[in-house]
């Protein structure tokens, strides 16, 4: 709503080939402190007098396909130089408005598919960087016991409407296919993808979500991948990964260790990470774009300590949630900027005031990292 009613949607879509021998040449937009995951929107705000470069590779996407490669920019240890990731993720341009003071752009793109970069050159004008990359496949794994199954049980395998009876039923249908495996079905039950989006819910049913939770695991994996609070570096994990289960499976591993948010340049504690809850549909983190076209990865919290709020009142202008106005807000021990709070305009409004923080300056470190037993 922030970026305006006026944007002309653009219909189709676009999937590129996952083949082994495969590779393809795509506008690349570099970001930094933004890793794109597929299912995931990415507002842009470009003018030719700032963004001649961003505006000439949009340009270039909408001639085309409506294509682009969207990678993180990482920085090296000492800070200041940066280098492309090794995977990224395409992005397709769904509504577009041009036209606007400067010739400004104002387009919404979505995560499509994961890529790995192969290579990159300067594109024939020298305005933005081309890159050749090739699409990552999504691999569905068959079920392991599916040569074990007794027939006899075959009846029984139909599909149930109720979630809860589905997942018992199997469970049971299960456990009497084990009987003639080698394997326990625990161990089985580790890697059945059904199973790992009930523990997935279960983990997930502490925070507060704006929209229904995906079940269809490999959407789940990405809706999860993008709601975590971790750096780029960690977050390009899941990338890598071409399997749901694999996803699933690390994503739990993360989840399930008690951390805290901390300031990423001094190491105070903001945040619990059960404080983190949804004010978008998108999952509980967010990626939106200021007037001057910076995007942010932003974390929605409920309560944060240590930060201290410019003293000036709440403004409404170019809110990312509309009925809210925002408060510039900074760590209390190092001065850094570290988002805003958000207040409601409407005293009827709920919740009546929320914190949003950016990814790139926090940092999610575990409860024993931060305490260790003597």
């Amino acid at each position: 709503m922030y970026l305006g009613t006026d944007l002309t949607v653009l219909h189709g879509r676009t999937l590129l080939d996952d083949d082994e021998g495969s590779s393809y040449w795509l506008p690349l937009l570099p970001q930094i402190d933004v890793v794109l995951v597929p299912g995931q929107t990415l507002p842009l705000s470009v003018s030719n007098s700032e963004h001649q470069h961003t505006l000439q590779m949009i340009k270039r996407a909408l001639d085309g396909n409506k294509i682009f490669a969207t990678i993180c920019m990482l920085r090296h240890e000492n800070m200041t130089d940066l280098y492309y990731a090794d995977v990224g993720t395409t992005a397709e341009i769904y509504e577009v408005h041009s036209g606007g003071e400067n010739n400004s752009m104002k387009i919404k793109a979505i995560g499509r598919q994961r890529f790995q970069l192969l290579e990159t050159k300067p594109d024939s004008e020298g305005f933005f960087p081309l890159a050749r990359v090739k699409v990552l496949p999504e691999i569905t794994l068959p079920n392991p016991m599916s040569e074990n199954a007794f027939q006899c049980l075959d009846r029984y395998r139909t599909n149930v409407n109720d979630e809860e009876k589905a997942l018992k039923r199997r469970h049971s249908l299960r456990s009497s296919d084990s009987l003639t495996s080698a394997w326990p079905l625990w161990i089985y039950e580790q890697y059945d993808p059904q199973v790992l989006v009930k523990r997935m819910k279960r983990v997930l049913s502490t925070y507060t979500a704006a929209s229904q939770i995906p079940s269809d695991p490999i959407e789940l994996s990405f809706w999860v991948a993008r709601s975590l609070p971790v750096s780029d570096a960690v977050r390009l994990i899941p990338l890598r990964m071409n399997s749901a289960i694999q996803r699933l499976r690390w994503e739990l591993n993360t989840l399930e260790k008690p951390s805290i948010l901390c300031c990423r340049n001094c190491n105070q504690t903001i945040a619990n990470q059960q404080d983190v809850f949804s004010m978008s549909a998108e999952g509980l983190q967010g990626t939106y774009v200021n007037p001057h076209g910076f995007v942010h990865d932003t974390i929605t919290i409920r309560k944060a300590n240590g930060i201290v709020l410019q003293n000036q009142p709440p403004s409404t202008e170019f809110s990312w949630f509309p009925g809210y106005g925002w408060t510039i807000a900074a760590c209390s021990q190092c001065q850094r900027h570290i988002g805003w709070r958000f207040t409601a305009t409407d005293s009827q409004t709920r919740p009546s005031k929320f914190w949003g923080l950016c990814r790139r300056s926090l940092n999610s470190k575990s409860v024993k990292e931060l305490f260790p037993k003597e």
